[in-house]
């Protein structure tokens, strides 16, 4: 089955053609990485992820001399991360998803960054991918791995820095990595870390994990429109209008 997976979680884009099959490690066909520029950092305004997609899949189907009704299932990461890069990749991949009348599956993005990482940790670590929250916290993942997969071993979190310490001393053999410890590198200079791992979500590894539940899978209208990116976190609209903006809302 070829699967287009995507992950635009981060300012790092990961784009990538699959091929999964029941029973069998998934195969990378090709990939595609661009860092989109942070907010405010003066660049075009045509250098996010809303430029680059549909390009990116367009130019790897090209590269392997495929067009997109070759696609035969979508993998999107949803989270948590940018609110605003969650929402291009998936209406993105949901658009192209219903047109082309194809199965899609979402998958944690900091557990894609586990899976990714895995390999390179020790027996019995406890995977604690990071990545920049804002607003002086990280979203944090806590993953074990479980055969040739990762599973979690508490809930998602975005927490400020000295609340992840206080989670991290709960558990056992703690290895963090990710943009969050850059993000806030004195605040946990004292965390243990997993060298060499990943820094953003790969689309291979968000590939991985949705490929469960594509294998064999046919289109559902209904399950597309119910897919989500997971926030993990209130948005500021939900903060400051808790109860809408609408006639009636209490404001």
């Amino acid at each position: 089955m070829l699967v287009a997976a995507l992950d635009t979680a981060t300012l790092t884009l990961s784009c990538a053609l699959v091929d999964v099959a029941p029973g069998a490690a998934p195969r990378l066909r090709c990939e595609r990485t661009e860092h989109a520029p942070r907010a405010g950092s003066g660049a075009a305004a045509t250098g996010g992820h809303g430029a680059r997609l549909p390009g990116a899949l367009r130019d790897l189907l090209v590269a392997e001399g495929l067009k997109l009704p070759d696609v035969e299932g979508y993998a999107i990461g949803i989270g948590p991360g940018s609110f605003t890069g969650l929402r291009i990749g998936l209406a993105t991949w949901k658009g192209l998803a219903y047109a082309n009348r194809r199965p899609i599956a979402g998958a944690s993005s900091l557990a894609a960054m586990a899976l990714a990482a895995a390999p390179s940790a020790p027996p019995g670590a406890t995977l604690v991918p990071l990545l920049d929250a804002r607003k002086g916290e990280v979203y944090a993942g806590f993953f074990r791995a479980a055969g040739e997969g990762v599973e979690p071993v508490a809930p998602e979190a975005a927490l400020p820095p000295e609340a992840l310490l206080a989670r991290l001393a709960t558990l056992p053999a703690p290895l963090a990595f990710g943009g969050g410890l850059d993000a806030y590198a004195d605040a946990l200079e004292a965390v243990p870390r997993l060298g060499g791992a990943v820094a953003f979500p790969p689309a291979l590894a968000v590939a991985a994990l949705a490929a469960p539940r594509l294998l064999g899978a046919a289109f559902d209208a209904q399950a597309l429109f119910a897919l989500e990116p997971h926030y993990v976190r209130a948005s500021e609209a939900e903060l400051k209008f808790p109860k809408g903006l609408g006639p009636g809302a209490d404001r």
